[in-house]
């Protein structure tokens, strides 16, 4: 079986990761539950049977051990590694999208402490790909998987 070095992170109700396979990023984007669930993976394994079993909709289950974390996807793939830090060991399940478009996080809320404005200076362009990238996240929380996309 292939296996892929990546990282993943649980906030937000959602779990991200992005895995080397090949040379080319494969993510992932998929709801968890329990939805409460803050941590992190920098070193994890994705072992698979082909490529695409890495595109289109997935479920899984788990557990977020003391220190490691194991997901068994539907369909043969999974995910383990060490948690970046120690916690009490959880079951977890959820169900999302593989794509070859990254999904990203939103940052934490900000604190009063350290708010701070947008650039008002910011580009056109960076304004334009800042929609595309919203809405290629919308396709992916729908449950549209997305093959691929490119920006100019």
């Amino acid at each position: 079986m292939p296996t892929a070095p990546g990282f993943v992170q649980f906030a937000d109700n959602k779990l991200v990761g992005t895995f080397d396979v090949d040379g080319s990023p494969r993510h992932i984007a998929v709801d968890v539950k329990p939805s409460n669930l803050s941590l992190e993976c920098d070193n994890v394994t994705l072992t698979y049977d082909n490529v695409a079993q890495l595109l289109g909709n997935c479920v899984w289950t788990g557990t977020a051990g003391k220190d490691d974390l194991n997901m068994d996807f539907k369909g043969g793939v999974s995910i383990s590694g060490r948690l970046t830090a120690p916690r009490s060991s959880i079951r977890v399940r959820g169900a999302g999208a593989w794509s070859t478009v990254e999904v990203v996080l939103p940052p934490p809320p900000a604190s009063s402490a350290n708010v701070t404005q947008d650039n008002p200076t910011q580009s056109q362009d960076a304004c334009e790909c800042d929609v595309k990238v919203e809405r290629e996240k919308l396709l992916l929380e729908s449950g549209h998987p997305i093959i691929a996309c490119a920006f100019a």
